[in-house]
């Protein structure tokens, strides 16, 4: 046997064309079984109160579409070629307004590629440590402080001044983003970073005589 019978019969080997029903049932079961625990920690680790359905459909589903697209490609050497070509050139241009988003669309993925290969355990475990890392990762950055936009309008400098004296003597981190001149009104918006208890700073604003108004923006939204 030469060295290029040798190299095509173990490229064949890697190919098996009797793929039964039960491979295929479990393989999609496993991935779809993966998918929901995805999605499951998506929504555990969810920073806003306001759900994107649409991502959450293509979280659960994109797990057993790859799983069948891998499964297609072990079994047919020349699927697999005409597959990866198609793939190829297909473009996704839709906006991910979170970036963590991107790592739970990789992961679903992942779990698929894997459950489709039929390495079940590492889907398992995978998605086992995948999840808790997520989970307790995500958890700890949202516990920290969170980004701001505070907004006061004030009748004098006087009181923008003490405004800045206010976010500097609470240690509070702030950035001057817009000072806009408006008539018998001043108003200035800074970028700050605020813990969960913010009311102290709001109210301690509002007691100021001259300032007229104070608002708090979340900048996630």
């Amino acid at each position: 046997m030469s060295i290029f019978d040798a190299i095509k019969k173990s490229v064949l080997e890697g190919f098996s064309s009797d793929i039964t029903l039960i491979d295929i049932a479990l393989a999609l079961g496993v991935a779809f079984l993966a998918g929901l625990f995805i999605l499951l920690i998506y929504r555990l680790t969810l920073k806003g109160i306001s759900r994107n359905r649409t991502f959450e459909v293509t979280v659960i589903l994109i797990t057993p579409i790859s799983a069948m697209i891998v499964l297609t490609i072990t079994s047919n050497l020349a699927l697999s070629l005409g597959m990866v070509g198609a793939l190829s050139i297909i473009r996704f241009r839709t906006a991910i307004k979170d970036a963590s988003d991107t790592v739970f669309l990789f992961w679903a993925v992942a779990a698929g590629i894997t459950a489709g290969a039929h390495f079940y355990k590492i889907t398992i475990i995978g998605c086992l440590f995948i999840g808790l890392a997520a989970f307790i990762i995500l958890k700890l950055s949202s516990a920290g402080a969170r980004p701001y936009l505070l907004v006061v309008r004030a009748s004098n400098d006087t009181a923008i001044e003490y405004t800045s004296k206010i976010l500097g003597s609470n240690r509070i981190k702030n950035r001057l983003s817009s000072l806009v001149q408006n008539g018998d009104y001043t108003e200035v918006i800074y970028e700050i970073a605020l813990p969960r208890s913010y009311q102290k700073l709001v109210a301690a604003l509002g007691n100021v005589p001259d300032i007229v108004s104070v608002s708090l923006v979340d900048c996630r939204n």
